[in-house]
């Protein structure tokens, strides 16, 4: 052991693993995959199969072959029993026991025993361990081997993540796709993939070298964050991260594990093989060790059979793999590569020069793309012949192939005619980004994975605009938000029209939308509009477009940076004079028709959604004008009714535009707001529900659900809304979702649910975090909050009897105009009503006002009178008014409700 400043190092080489004890069997974890996992957490979602393949944008056959895999490997006897098996999943990672993200690999592991042991030990006492060694020493291999040993050990899970793919730069992102965690909007990718680690969690990263720097800033991040996480690496060399424990890897005993490793594959090929095992040794020895070289080896024996194996080692190439012969350079893989590339035929080496383009893997029509001089079945017949000599890899199950990485580098050293097949590379790749952009709608997910990085390196080359928008479009729709804006910044470049290019950047413009806020959105739209100079209809729909978000999303980036309103003027102005009375102007002139921010009026309104008839995402934006005008005019039953129509209308838009996400995300907050806003429970609680699983909101932690928070309280559903309320802060708290006011309405529907269920320090708790993710002292401070606030504490008030003047002036105040302030009117009366005060008749009147577009606010001034009154008629008339709303808790209320003092 060499201990170092920055690193601790074991190394294991020939005769170590009998110092330290070959190990028997060891019970290893089931694995599921990360597109298992999704499947998983939507059926712990309690979605249908035909949910859950909307979701994913997979086919109804394709989740059913999902969850009957799941139902295997978790042995649940029904979905009910797999639902249950799923805990932690959402927040957590993978249940213990299991290693998400996992290869398949289809052969036995053998050998490395010992060092399997070590590894296992290791992560259980290290914040970071290397398993370090050349190329073909088994790095892979035995990080799944322990990873599988080790994973029960880790409760909140164990993932495995290829960083093949990654390039410089993508490394989180990389890491973000193997946990199984999309982009959300307005949420640094590193905060929730730290979030997602949260616990005694496993991190397997494998294949670092050529990532190693971004690869241990990850690292140091995510250690950082969670101490308590456990990362396991293979790489070529030392990541040089504080802690690293390095277990470096030597060649394999040729005595033991070595002919075992041999053995074993020989008979893969040739199930008599049967060799003298002091010969094998030899051989073994020859081959340095190398489990790589003496798998290609093993794989030989077929067709040369031993003798002739140790033959072409005396010939020449691989010869100088023995130890001490040679010059120490050509003891390696690519010597062992090189030697077996002279055994290729002309035709071999241009196939696999052709195919090693591919960088993970590729199908039969792919590599017949790169081959248009030979037949298909020709292209086949040499495939499988470059299998038998294992250079490269059959999958068959999937129809696929694959090199070895090293393999793959050979092959493209190689001279020949690189700039043809380079064009016909990138040819293919165009082709097939658009076959997977017509498939959208369907199973296209596992297949893009596959070929994403072939696309990735195509669009750097490739000068068409057609591949670019191709492949922004795919990402968007796989997740990959930042980089989808990226392409379509790319595509905007290639576009061939200055309309086009205005349509890319718009598109990006709303990508950057949903990771962080409107103004940047705004400042791209305004390049657009630059970049469309010379088409007048394009530059005007990018400046009305300016002009809508600039008034529509004023508190989304814009109160630091406001837009001056003569800046707006001007836009609006240059628009209408470049396109007239267009749908696009007449939207953006309704949003800017107020005599201040925000408002809107209903003339400007109607005119804007009766011009952006046909258009379902113009038209949303002129139907939200509308809503705002009539909730303005004091009639928030209209915006209401109008937000409904909204949800209809957008939740069927195309899925994989950015435009529609923002749509859907705003339509559905609106919908929640107006639908509490008017008393209408049954409402706001089934657009909760369905907000919280749709796919544009279901990402964030408190978008969909923070609504159904509120409807659970004030249907009286409490313990249901404290448990939804402790996921939403967990989830804020663990992923540094930004937190303002329009999360604190959910945490005090929770102070709420505490206070009516008699929970009185829960709901000073709950009270606290709203007035802390407002950013205020005290929640009267609030404009957005102060009526709720009020709220709830005469609610309570009433409910524990401990009402009082002062708190009957605090919760009388006037407030802004809100969803909540009906509220607030309603019960400040039912309070001034019990404590018999001089000014009741006024707060029944102001209360009165509200109920007239608060059905809510209506029950409780009905149950008002009625203790006034001492009214029997009126208290069952106001339980069947709170009845007919789902609000049961208060309808048990009403009916046991004692009169008021002197009544």
């Amino acid at each position: 052991m060499v201990t170092t400043e920055r690193t601790t190092e074991i190394r294991y080489g020939p005769g170590d693993q009998a110092r330290c004890g070959i190990l028997g069997a060891m019970p290893t974890a089931p694995t599921i995959s990360p597109r298992e996992r999704e499947v998983l957490l939507a059926v712990a979602d309690h979605l249908t199969n035909a949910e859950i393949a909307d979701r994913l944008y997979v086919s109804v056959r394709t989740v059913e072959s999902h969850v009957s895999a799941l139902l295997r490997k978790l042995g649940a006897r029904d979905r009910r029993e797999l639902a249950a098996r799923a805990p932690g999943l959402a927040t957590a990672g993978a249940p213990a026991g299991f290693v998400v993200g996992a290869p398949q690999l289809p052969t036995s592991f053998v050998g490395r025993t010992a060092e399997r042991d070590a590894v296992v030990r290791l992560v259980g006492e290290s914040r970071v361990t290397t398993v370090l060694g050349p190329g073909g020493a088994g790095k892979t291999r035995l990080a799944l081997a322990a990873t599988e040993a080790a994973a029960a050990g880790f409760p909140d899970g164990a993932t495995f993540v290829n960083l093949v793919p990654a390039r410089p730069g993508s490394v989180l992102e990389s890491v973000a796709a193997g946990l199984g965690v999309l982009p959300r909007p307005q949420q640094p990718l590193p905060d929730v993939v730290a979030g997602q680690l949260a616990g005694r969690a496993l991190l397997v990263l494998d294949n670092c070298e050529h990532v190693a720097d971004d690869v241990a800033d990850v690292i140091t991040a995510l250690t950082t964050a969670n101490p308590r996480l456990s990362v396991l690496t293979t790489s070529r060399e030392r990541l040089g991260v504080p802690g690293e424990t390095v277990l470096q890897l030597g060649p394999l005993p040729a005595g033991g594990e070595a002919v075992a490793l041999f053995t074993d594959r020989a008979k893969a090929v040739d199930p008599a093989f049967d060799a003298d095992p002091a010969q094998v040794a030899e051989l073994c020895r020859e081959l340095n060790g190398s489990p790589l070289n003496i798998e290609l080896a093993a794989a030989r024996v077929a067709s040369l059979g031993l003798d002739g194996l140790r033959a072409g080692l005396a010939d020449d190439p691989l010869r100088v793999l023995a130890a001490a012969r040679g010059e120490p350079r050509h003891r390696s893989l690519r010597s062992v590569i090189e030697w077996s590339h002279r055994l290729l035929g002309d035709e071999e080496r241009t196939v696999l020069a052709r195919v090693s383009r591919f960088r993970h893997g590729f199908d039969l029509d792919g590599a017949a793309a790169l081959s248009p001089d030979l037949s298909v079945g020709a292209v086949s017949d040499v495939l499988g012949r470059l299998v038998d000599k294992s250079l490269v890899t059959v999958h068959r199950e999937a129809g696929t192939w694959s090199l070895f990485d090293g393999v793959a580098r050979f092959a493209r050293e190689q001279p020949g005619p690189s700039a043809e097949v380079a064009a016909r590379y990138r040819r293919w790749a165009a082709g097939r980004a658009r076959e997977l952009t017509g498939r959208l709608g369907g199973d296209w997910r596992d297949e893009f994975d596959r070929v994403a990085d072939d696309l990735r390196a195509c669009v750097a080359d490739e000068p068409e605009h057609a591949l670019a928008a191709d492949l922004a479009r795919l990402t968007y729709a796989r997740g990959f938000l930042a980089e989808a804006a990226a392409h379509w910044r790319t595509a905007a470049d290639r576009a061939p029209t200055p309309a086009a290019t205005a349509a890319e950047l718009a598109r990006a413009g709303s990508c950057v939308h949903l990771l962080s806020h409107a103004r940047d959105h705004y400042d791209l739209l305004l390049v657009a509009a630059e970049r469309a100079d010379g088409d007048p209809a394009a530059r005007a729909g990018c400046l009305a477009a300016a002009v809508v978000l600039a008034e529509r999303f004023r508190g989304a980036g814009f109160i630091t940076d406001p837009v001056p309103p003569a800046e707006l003027d001007r836009m609006l102005a240059e628009a209408a004079r470049l396109a007239g009375n267009s749908a696009q102007v007449a939207v953006a002139r309704a949003w800017h028709s107020g005599p201040g921010p925000q408002t809107v009026t209903a003339e400007a309104a109607e005119h804007a959604v009766a011009a952006a008839a046909g258009d379902p995402l113009l038209l949303s934006a002129a139907l939200d004008a509308r809503c705002t005008a009539e909730a303005l005019a004091g009639r928030p039953d209209l915006a209401h009714r109008t937000t409904q129509e909204r949800v209809d209308l957008v939740t069927k838009a195309d899925r994989t535009d950015p435009h529609a996400a923002l749509e859907v995300l705003d339509a559905f907050r609106s919908a929640i707001t107006y639908a509490v806003a008017t008393g209408a429970l049954a409402d706001a609680l089934r657009v909760s529900r369905r907000a919280a699983t749709d796919p544009a909101l279901a990402g964030h932690p408190y978008w969909g659900r923070g609504g159904l928070v509120t409807t659970l309280a004030l249907t009286g559903r409490f313990a249901d809304a404290l448990a939804l309320a402790d996921e939403l802060w967990r989830a804020t708290a663990g992923t540094g979702t930004p937190r303002n006011a329009t999360l604190g309405v959910p945490l005090l529907a929770a102070a709420l649910a505490a206070g009516l269920s008699g929970d009185e320090p829960a709901m000073i708790r709950w009270r606290t975090r709203a007035a802390d993710v407002a950013g205020v002292a005290h929640l009267a401070g609030s404009a957005n909050l102060a009526p709720l606030d009020a709220f709830v504490r005469a609610r309570v008030a009433l409910h524990t009897g401990t009402g009082s003047a002062e708190l009957l002036a605090e919760a009388g105040a006037e407030f802004a105009r809100g969803r909540f302030d009906g509220y607030a009117a309603g019960v400040t009366a039912e309070l001034a009503v019990v404590l018999d005060a001089p000014d009741a008749e006024h707060h029944l009147a102001r209360a009165g006002q509200h109920a007239a577009h608060n059905r809510w606010t209506a029950a409780v001034l009905t149950r008002a009178h009625a203790r006034r009154r001492n009214d029997a008629g009126l208290r069952r008339e106001a339980a069947d008014r709170f009845a007919e709303l789902g609000a049961g808790f208060e309808a048990e209320a009403t009916a046991t409700a004692v009169p008021a003092a002197g009544s």
